[in-house]
């Protein structure tokens, strides 16, 4: 999808700024003992055309998303 809309990726090392945060162990910890490790992109911006591209990629997703329940019979509406 990504080469479809034009953009690249490359496997760059991420910027210095870019640090992981740390979660407690109790609500985020999985029974299969994986813990979440989300980045702080706090100080991150992003240009506008890169704001273009998490738009298109979250729409892409959604819709991606959508085809799949719609395939289970989701439909939607009240739930009876």
């Amino acid at each position: 999808t990504i080469v479809a809309l034009g953009y690249h990726i490359t496997l760059d090392k991420p910027p210095s700024r870019i640090r992981s945060i740390r979660l407690p162990n109790d609500p985020f910890l999985q029974p299969n003992g994986y813990k979440p490790a989300p980045l702080d992109l706090s100080a991150i911006t992003l240009t506008a055309k890169l704001e273009e591209l998490v738009d298109q990629l979250a729409e892409n997703t959604h819709n991606i998303w959508a085809k799949e329940r719609i395939s289970e019979g989701w439909t939607y509406g009240l739930n009876e």
